[in-house]
């Protein structure tokens, strides 16, 4: 999900000298959980959505006895590096400078980046149509990342929660908001609150712009190297299996 790095970069060099976390018995796996259908709370107080389900299959298939725990978006990356954590999974996209401070598991999923609007508004997605629209997004994001690097001219609002942006736009306090398109379909657009909104502008990815990353992995200790290949032999599986197919026909559809 998700670039909010630049504290946790001064962190670095300590990496080099903390024994791997993964000695510990149970491996500590941090999600932001403001962030459905990938990452969320249901009523009960129970962790839910792809993520959380994907975890919990990679897990079962590496043989890992696996703890995924809520935690605050700002602070999960600081404390991945600190050791606090095993691994991080949020949607996270894979960049050059999360590399730089993290090792990364092999790449699960490619999003599509996608503006949203208010039905009608009729808002030129580009660098000039934007100028003087303020757009919601979540900090620390590629979306932050993406629209602060090539949208200047708009005022961009910033909030610590997945899902904050679009209360912004349902209340006409911003114009547009930029997200994971499943994201905007799934936990927007079909909900009653998303009925007078819309999807707006090209479908976008990695390919299209460098802040939207190489694709959506698994974060961990950048010297845990027996856990990045625990995980990869999870993945490797549920994905051999059908499980993760069929995870993403559950949540978005086929």
């Amino acid at each position: 999900m998700r670039i909010l790095i630049n504290s946790a970069c001064a962190l670095v060099l300590a990496t080099t000298f903390l024994t791997p976390a993964f000695a510990a018995e149970k491996v500590t796996i941090a999600t932001d959980a403001t962030f459905p259908p990938f990452e969320s709370i249901d009523e009960n107080g129970k962790l839910i959505g792809f993520d959380i389900e994907l975890m919990e299959a990679i897990c079962k298939e590496a043989e890992l006895d696996c703890d995924i725990i809520g935690a605050a978006w700002d602070g999960m990356f600081p404390s991945l590096i600190e050791g606090k954590y095993h691994a991080l999974i949020s949607q996270l996209t894979v960049t050059d400078k999360r590399r730089q401070v993290v090792a990364f598991s092999d790449i699960y999923d490619h999003p599509i980046f996608r503006f949203a609007a208010k039905k009608g508004a009729d808002i030129t997605i580009s660098p000039e149509g934007v100028t003087g629209k303020i757009i919601a997004v979540q900090t620390g994001t590629p979306m932050d990342a993406y629209v602060t690097a090539h949208m200047p001219g708009a005022t961009i609002k910033r909030y610590d929660s997945g899902s904050a942006p679009f209360l912004d736009l349902t209340n006409g306090r911003a114009d547009l908001v930029l997200g994971y398109q499943a994201q905007i379909v799934h936990s927007f657009l079909k909900t009653d609150d998303g009925k007078d909104f819309e999807l707006t502008g090209p479908e976008m990815t990695g390919k299209d712009a460098k802040e939207f990353g190489e694709g959506v992995a698994i974060a961990i200790g950048k010297n845990n190297t027996q856990l990045v290949e625990d995980v990869n032999r999870g993945l490797s599986k549920v994905r051999e299996n059908g499980t993760l197919k069929a995870l993403m026909t559950k949540y978005f559809g086929e």
